[in-house]
């Protein structure tokens, strides 16, 4: 299946919405938002307006762009009317004619984003004190508005690209240079969709704890230090908070009631507590990861009311946080070892890593690590997959990049510490890209001696990472590297080989579409063709894969599958 179709222009873009049955009356305000916002992110808004089954790709009667557009702009000024429901009319007045002035400007303004409301966090807890609540009267709420649009006005500052700087960079075909070092820092604070993967990561993480001989007894200290028997118990309390938020989003209110829940025996409070940040805010203190939010990100208003300040930290409670949460205890316990490198190893790359490629992949021949030898002795490659005369080899990185690297917007630091991961480490060890060219050359040198039905014809070698931090889902890190993997092997000979793009694909990726790939919906070697003949045009060069598999699915993939893994876990915890 070849990934042929080009990209659409805005007035061919126009004419798919009207032939699925949108009714677009105003095509010039039609183009700007598509020009301005983009189809694909619009898309999000206007799949609630879809006829079921929703991959036929058809509207609703009476749906129209401007109901499309009316929702996406509800959830900004939704947000704003939380604020500016208690000022005086005169303001609420004010704000109609500066959204009515960015209107016929066909602005269409983000007032509130995820990285401006953790620094106002940051500045509220600061100066907070434990007076009795209070209603605020139209002033105060103006002022704290006023505060915010400053907050955001200094974080809009911070990304300092110098004009004369990205010119000469998009002369040299590297504008991404100049892109990934100032934009990197906001990979963190995008909006997650990565909960179902959290939460498998999550039961098999703490299974692997409750196995292990190293960590079997800490973690049952661990889950007293939280206020929970077990790992059942932890993950049905974050379902369950999860559960008790709701799904009307455009509110957007982030109150959480859990009395029910409670009621129901499905959560502890004094769990609850231990996330609430409460009784840390006299001892708040400000860092470039907003570490305490990310531990405590619930504020508790009384006994069964909480307010979530930030919905992807509480995702992170899953799976990430828990791994960090962890190994803190093991430091206030005074137990010094390399968890981190450890449970990379043990259960990322040993356990999980395998666990997720056997469920995409039934049907390929799979070789993992230490199976996976090479005449010398050494490991080939992380994971080794073969259809027929098709070969991946996938290098695995669990690693994260520095929260001080990503704030920084010092090109030679981003890069070089991208390089120690990628590249070679700081000890001269051979990383990522250079693992698999060495991989590459043993192979053809002396073939692949654990795979003893190769066919008789020339192979064709997919180089592959696989990597979990989901900051290298920055666009330009896919074509920058690729460039550095080709330089390495062009002074190489190949005549048995066929060597294609090396490509950078999330684990999450995978996760969430495991059935697509066991049941053959998607091929992985034809995907990664299509996306390298995609990112071939200079518009779309630093598009990621991810990116761009929205596309082709959209356009190739009939179906809607579920995540049997995924699904298995979620019945462990409900019967539990």
């Amino acid at each position: 299946m070849k990934f042929e179709k080009k990209p659409l222009t805005i007035p061919e873009q126009i004419a798919l919405l009207e032939s699925r049955g949108m009714i677009i009356a105003n095509k010039d305000k039609a183009a700007h938002y598509l020009t301005n916002i983009s189809y694909y992110r619009l898309s999000a808004y206007w799949y609630t307006f879809l006829q079921t089954p929703k991959t036929d790709h058809k509207f609703q009667e009476n749906t129209t762009f401007e109901k499309v557009i009316d929702t996406y702009a509800k959830i900004q000024f939704a947000l704003l009317d939380n604020l500016i429901v208690k000022a005086s009319q005169e303001i609420k007045n004010n704000w109609v004619k500066v959204v009515k002035r960015l209107g016929k400007q066909k602005q269409s303004p983000i007032m509130f984003w995820r990285y401006s409301s953790l620094v106002f966090y940051d500045e509220v807890f600061k100066s907070f004190n434990q007076l009795p609540f209070c209603q605020l009267n139209g002033e105060e709420v103006k002022r704290i508005f006023d505060a915010y649009l400053i907050i955001n006005l200094e974080a809009t500052n911070r990304i300092k690209i110098v004009e004369s700087e990205l010119l000469k960079a998009d002369e040299e075909g590297r504008v991404e240079d100049v892109t990934m070092a100032n934009f990197i820092h906001q990979k963190d604070y995008v909006s997650t969709t990565e909960l179902s993967n959290q939460i498998t990561r999550g039961y098999y993480f703490l299974n692997y704890l409750e196995s292990s001989d190293r960590y079997s007894k800490l973690v049952q200290e661990y889950y007293k230090s939280i206020a929970v028997s077990g790992h059942i118990a932890l993950l049905r309390n974050l379902v369950s908070i999860f559960g008790a938020f709701g799904d009307e989003m455009p509110k957007r209110k982030n109150l959480i009631d859990l009395r029910e829940a409670y009621l129901g025996k499905y959560v502890d409070l004094d769990y609850v507590r231990t996330i609430s940040i409460n009784e840390s805010i006299e001892g708040y203190y400000i860092d470039s990861s907003f570490s305490l939010i990310r531990k405590k990100m619930l504020f508790r208003n009384d006994t069964f009311r909480f307010f979530l300040l930030d919905i992807n930290f509480l995702i992170d409670q899953f799976y990430k946080a828990q791994v960090f949460a962890f190994y803190s205890f093991l430091k206030a316990q005074g137990i010094k070892d390399e968890f981190l490198s450890i449970k990379g190893k043990e259960f990322m790359e040993d356990i999980y890593l395998r666990m997720v490629m056997d469920a995409c992949f039934p049907d390929y021949l799979r070789v993992y690590g230490n199976e996976a030898v090479a005449t010398n002795g050494d490991e080939l490659c992380d994971v080794y997959l073969r259809d027929n005369n098709k070969i991946c080899l996938i290098e695995f990185k669990d690693v994260l990049l520095n929260a001080d690297i990503k704030n920084d917007t010092d090109q030679d630091k981003l890069f070089g510490e991208l390089d120690k991961k990628f590249v070679k480490n700081q000890k001269g060890k051979p990383k990522g890209i250079t693992q698999l060219i060495n991989a590459i050359e043993e192979i053809e040198n002396n073939s692949v001696p654990f795979d003893t039905d190769l066919p008789n014809e020339p192979m064709e070698i997919y180089p592959v990472i696989i990597y979990t931090d989901a900051t290298f889902e920055i666009e330009g890190l896919n074509k920058s590297y690729n460039l550095k993997f080709r330089q390495g092997i062009e002074n190489l000979s190949f005549k048995l080989l066929e060597i294609k793009d090396i490509t950078f694909i999330s684990l999450s990726y995978f996760e969430s579409h495991e059935n697509y790939f066991s049941g053959k919906l998607l091929n992985l070697f034809d995907l990664i063709n299509n996306y390298h003949e995609h990112i071939k045009q200079p518009e779309y060069d630093i598009t990621t894969f991810e990116v761009f598999s929205r596309f082709y699915m959209s356009e190739n993939i009939p179906e809607e599958l579920g995540m049997n893994l995924y699904d298995s876990v979620i019945t462990k915890i409900s019967a539990l």
